[in-house]
């Protein structure tokens, strides 16, 4: 079934022309890579903070995120990327300084996730930790 275009309120089929016109512009759109390198920046700028040395980053090394980021600076550099190809490099697990606590709070007869939350927070907050959002 061919493509139609409504022109005056009537269903026309599309001149192979046409056809050719609209596969060129998705083809240019799928090789424009802006939005992935948009997206790929803001990955960047969120782990920013995993590369000062004294951001405490729990179980989880700074040499997974130093190659996690150097893997989003690669991307653009894959052989053949494209908008519908693109695959993202997986993140380092994000550990929780205070996940500990508040596994041992929730675990307690009686208490629940908001007491583990508090709990978590205030380890958190002695340890210097900026707070979640990675």
């Amino acid at each position: 079934m061919s493509r139609q275009k409504v022109v005056n309120g009537v269903y026309m089929d599309l001149t192979p022309e046409e056809e050719a016109e609209l596969v060129a512009q998705a083809e240019a759109a799928d090789l424009d890579l802006r939005m992935i390198r948009a997206q790929r920046n803001q990955h960047l700028d969120r782990t920013d903070r995993t590369q000062i040395a004294d951001f405490p980053l729990g179980a989880d090394s700074s040499e997974d995120w130093q190659t996690y980021r150097q893997e989003l600076r690669d991307l653009l550099a894959t052989e053949g990327l494209r908008n519908s190809n693109v695959e993202w490099p997986k993140s380092p697990p994000i550990t929780r300084i205070g996940q500990a606590a508040y596994d041992a709070e929730v675990a307690k007869d009686g208490s629940g996730p908001a007491a583990g939350e508090a709990t978590r927070d205030s380890a958190e907050a002695a340890a210097g930790y900026p707070g979640p959002g990675i």
